[in-house]
């Protein structure tokens, strides 16, 4: 019996001292990873209803047009829309427009920089528009979206 309750003991103040340890780390898994332009859109799209705008479809083609200018912008360093017509190509669509950001840590602070920016603004609220890609790399961001 006294073995038994010194490796009980033992492996519970080991999973204590995990539990106690481990509390305070955030992990961030797969599934997480797109966290940041999920709510991006869900805030674009909620700012498109308050002045009566259909929400825009979450759009896979568009998602990787957008990942495919981030990388691009975070491997010259620069943010720019070089590049948009041939994406606007790639869309198939026949009216896009597309946002880019940098060095916005969270989604509300890349949006409410967009807001701010008259030009920005007009893309996030364009009646042409039906679907969208996000895409964070880094910290640059595209939100490439199209008819």
């Amino acid at each position: 019996m006294h073995r038994f309750c010194n490796g009980y003991m033992r492996t519970l103040l080991i999973w204590v001292w995990c539990g106690v340890f481990l509390s305070g780390v955030t992990f961030t898994s797969p599934a997480s990873a797109g966290q940041f332009e999920q709510d991006l859109l869900v805030r674009i799209n909620s700012y498109r209803a308050a002045h009566k705008l259909q929400p825009l479809a979450a759009s896979d083609v568009l998602e990787d047009l957008a990942r495919k200018h981030s990388r691009e912008m975070e491997k010259s360093g620069n943010l720019s829309h070089d590049g948009f017509k041939e994406r606007f190509e790639r869309s198939g669509s026949h009216a896009c427009v597309e946002n880019v950001g940098w060095n916005h840590e969270t989604s509300l602070s890349q949006f409410t920089g967009w807001k701010s920016s008259p030009g920005h603004d007009k893309n996030m609220l364009s009646k042409q528009i039906t679907k969208a890609g996000i895409d964070k790399t880094g910290p640059y961001v595209t939100f490439f979206a199209c008819k």
